[in-house]
């Protein structure tokens, strides 16, 4: 306290917390919910951060000499899982965790996911029960997926109850469909996803590298950190459970909520939307390839457009008449009739001949120079020779390879560049287990990394209240990758305010669906979705009294996201420098596709540009077809993860330390984390991965065949002669019973051809029933009202209905993490324009009468 009075920090009315102090009660139920304060530490309290390695305490001397080193090191994490999971430790040993993979006998194979995402952990063979609980008695985190029979995780938490445990399973571990089957296939079917992706008069199709168990595991990740940051306060353990259908059903947002507020389910138009009777095509030719376009209208977009059709002019391929059309008002004039759809397709057919006359770079090249939507299509050896990311020095080298590397870039404890995988199974076995030898009991283990030494009983958290309350957040991002995020804080308890202004509407307020079709700002459900929980201000930012407001923010905030064009801020006066000298301690975050420095820094795009030079359109589709990348803004559904991680750990330090810090997040870089085997597997055999449809190189069958109902389809999987024997059994076909896994891969063809005929007749649900009772991966491909109606979602409350004063009720997703002890959930949907603008000037920065009026009559009210 002295030493933060001497800094010019304390103040009357906004108080910074103190160091490693435990999160408070944050808003209550109602639209104007009462301030937050961090109440200060009662005089002789027993701070909750104490040492661990030094004795019972550390002096604040020792932990600032500690700063700058890897953030997460303070915490042990036990990984019992397997390849379909590693991504969960990876994450936590890349912020710095001392990650242990146990391996079962033998050891795991060491292919491209061992060298992928085992990184920066060390590696023991732990044969048995007893081993593995012996492991888990020294460590904070246990990360299980169900891969080891003999894991009883309940017990590791009676033996240890501050130990954190995370499960991660295909549809959860509990409800109607705990204890399914599940491939990569059958959970994006079963997350609504699939139902958008591909072409319309093909069966849905998946993304060609494996991603589903990679949503869960990036899930997962945050939940252990979450359970973390809340175990600061309590001293206590709990467990937290992910459910992988519900990690993948985020991406398909907003197209699952299509059901509930009246529209139609959205198609599948291969990296376009539908639009009339024609279409808005987003991906098109190149001389060398394709390239991406977020072609659309309005005025948030239509001014590239109209920069592109000045291009096309420009190179002889549109007449001045094509190229001076008011691209703004042009959807406004297809819906009046003013303008044909046949002139859309005239124009998209102009577009088209520019993109086919150029290569991607030169195309890249001229977007930049123009200020374009628009992206190569990048395939996996076009991410490896990035020059933004060699620029931004971004690649690891381990073994030879490069690997993705920091999912963030931090100021204060930057990401440590980790070692290849281990290379023997149960190398670093005597290492181990003579630093874990001490068990990390209640009341003498770590609680942030340091001993609780019991803690003060004032300090410690009521159960079932929320993980992260008394966190206050100030949000400037917009769009969906990092308000997703940003919203994931809300619903565990932090309190966010959201600033936004009416003079440059947010893109989901505009697009991107509208209850019963009627394009109104507070009718937007994916709005509502990516912001609820959020307290809503209206500020014009271009009045210089609203950067005042935003700088009293900044100093109430622990942290600020911001997704502004790079640079923005600091031009307002808002960049991280400005922001730190009225708060030293706060945590700021900026999100954007490329990153905040390097060649293409300024790069203008959406989710779907980043996922497409991110390398995922190239994978997604048919192979004799164009790409079709996954539905909508992929990346945008990817990032939050990786914010949560980068956010909370930055967090986790600060409380033990004090120091705030900078983080420079790019959604490509993380995204790349997600196709690391492809990139490890081209470097190695010089093969590049790409869009094969639903073919398994090793599996058959392993499709999506059509079924009854309007676009019904399932997909089935047979991972073994005993699943194939059930399914020819199931299909009346004994003759076929017999074949064997090399056999059905010599005949596909027929056997996808017997097996779709057979399943065209069948019920979607009551097939995927019968096949999952008799030990058959199989889900009912799902779209909105079936992902609604989904029993095992409806279980786990997946989607809530919260009361809205526009629409009366709006439809919001939920989390895939559960945890067991600390309570979670939005309070509201996304917020009206300034809903919460009266509330926060006055209950949470004190303004007084005065001050409110005066900022109205300058005009930064809105």
């Amino acid at each position: 306290a002295r030493a933060r009075a001497a800094r010019g920090h304390r103040r009357a009315t906004l108080r910074r917390p103190a160091p490693c102090r435990p999160a408070v009660a944050g808003c209550a139920p109602g639209p104007h919910p009462p301030a937050t304060s961090a109440p200060r530490r009662p005089a002789g309290a027993v701070p909750t951060c104490t040492a661990r390695r030094a004795g019972p305490r550390e002096d604040r001397a020792r932990w600032r000499a500690r700063r700058g080193g890897p953030v997460l090191r303070r915490y042990r994490v036990l990984d019992l899982t397997d390849r379909r999971s590693w991504l969960a430790g990876f994450l936590l040993a890349q912020l710095g965790a001392d990650v242990v993979l146990a391996e079962p006998s033998g050891g795991w194979p060491r292919d491209d996911h061992h060298l992928a995402y085992n990184r920066g952990k060390r590696s023991v063979l732990a044969a048995g029960p007893g081993d593995v609980a012996t492991l888990a008695a020294g460590a904070d985190v246990v990360l299980d997926d169900g891969s080891r029979p003999d894991v009883d995780l309940d017990a590791m938490r009676a033996a240890s109850p501050a130990l954190v445990t995370v499960s991660i399973s295909p549809y959860g571990e509990s409800g109607p469909k705990a204890g399914w089957l599940a491939t990569d296939l059958t959970l994006f079917a079963a997350s609504g996803q699939m139902a958008v992706t591909g072409d319309n008069d093909r069966p849905p199709v998946r993304t060609s590298v494996p991603q589903a168990w990679l949503h869960g595991a990036s899930d997962a990740a945050v939940g252990a950190l979450v359970a973390l940051h809340e175990r600061m306060g309590s001293g206590r353990g709990q467990h937290v459970s992910v459910s992988v259908q519900q990690s993948v059903t985020l991406t398909a947002l907003p197209a699952v909520l299509f059901a509930a507020v009246g529209l139609d389910p959205a198609r599948r138009e291969s990296g376009g939307i539908k639009l009339g009777p024609t279409r808005l095509r987003w991906v098109y030719p190149a001389e060398d390839g394709f390239v991406a376009i977020s072609l659309a209208f309005g005025p948030m977009i239509g001014p590239f457009q109209a920069r592109l059709m000045a291009w096309v002019y420009e190179e002889g391929h549109c007449d001045e008449a094509m190229r001076d059309k008011d691209w703004v008002g042009f959807g406004d004039a297809l819906a009046s009739g003013k303008e044909t759809f046949a002139e859309l397709d005239r124009a998209q057919d102009a577009i088209s001949a520019l993109t086919s006359s150029k290569t991607k770079a030169e195309l890249l090249a001229g977007a930049m120079a123009r200020r374009l939507l628009l992206a190569p299509v990048s395939t996996i050896p076009d991410v490896l020779a990035s020059p933004q990311l060699e620029a931004r020095g971004y690649w690891d080298e381990a073994g030879g390879l490069r690997h993705p590397g920091p999912m963030a870039r931090a100021s204060a404890t930057p990401l440590p560049r980790l070692a290849a995988a281990p290379s023997v199974a149960g190398d670093d076995d005597d290492a181990v287990r003579a630093a874990w030898s001490e068990p990390r009991e209640a009341g003498t283990r770590a609680v942030g990394g340091v001993a609780t030494g019991g803690g003060d009983p004032r300090r410690a958290r009521a159960a079932g209240r929320k993980a992260l309350e008394g966190l206050k957040v100030l949000d400037l991002a917009w769009v969906a990758a990092a308000p997703l995020a940003t919203r994931l804080l809300a619903y565990w308890g932090a309190t966010v305010v959201r600033v936004e202004s009416s003079t440059r509407p947010d893109l989901t307020r505009v697009a991107l669906g509208h209850r019963d079709d009627v394009v109104e700002v507070e009718n937007a459900i994916c709005w509502q979705a990516a912001n609820a929980g959020k307290l809503g201000v209206a500020l014009d930012l271009a009045v210089p009294d609203a950067k005042d407001v935003v700088r009293d923010l900044a100093r109430w905030a622990d942290v600020v996201v911001e997704s502004f064009t790079p640079g923005a801020m600091a031009r307002w006066g808002l960049g991280y420098e400005d922001l730190r000298q009225l708060n030293p301690g706060l945590v700021v975050l900026s999100s954007c596709v490329m990153g905040q420095d390097g060649p293409l820094a300024r790069f203008a795009g959406f989710g779907n540009l980043a996922a497409s030079v991110a390398g995922f359109f190239d994978v997604t589709g048919w192979p004799d077809r164009q790409p079709a990348g996954p539905y909508m803004a992929y990346t945008d559904y990817t990032s939050p993860r990786f914010t949560l991680c980068a956010l909370l750990a930055a967090l986790d330090h600060r409380e033990c330390t004090g120091e705030g810090q900078y983080l420079d997040f790019s959604q490509m870089e993380a995204a790349t984390h997600l196709l690391t085997p492809a990139l490890l597997d081209y470097q190695r055999t010089g093969k590049a991965a790409t869009r094969r449809g639903n073919l398994d190189p090793e599996l058959v069958p392993h499709a999506v065949y059509p079924a009854l109902g309007p676009d019904g389809w399932v997909a089935i999987v047979c991972e073994s002669d005993a699943q194939w024997r059930v399914l020819a059994t199931e299909m009346r076909r004994p003759d076929l019973c017999g074949l064997t896994a090399a056999e059905r891969l010599e005949r596909r063809e027929e056997i996808d051809g017997l097996v779709g005929e057979w399943s065209a007749r069948q019920d979607p649900i009551g097939l995927h029933l019968r096949l999952q009772a008799q030990g058959v991966p199989a889900h009912a491909v799902q779209h909105s009202g079936e992902c609604l109606a989904d029993p095992q979602l409806a279980h786990l409350g997946h989607f809530v209905w919260l009361d809205h004063p526009y629409v009366r009720r709006s439809v919001v997703d939920t989390a895939a993490q559960h945890l067991s002890r600390s309570a979670a959930g939005y309070e509201w949907p996304g917020p009206t324009y300034g809903q919460h603008t009266d509330h926060v000037l006055r209950d949470l920065l004190g303004y007084d009468d005065e001050r409110v009026a005066a900022l109205a009559v300058a005009g930064a009210l809105e």
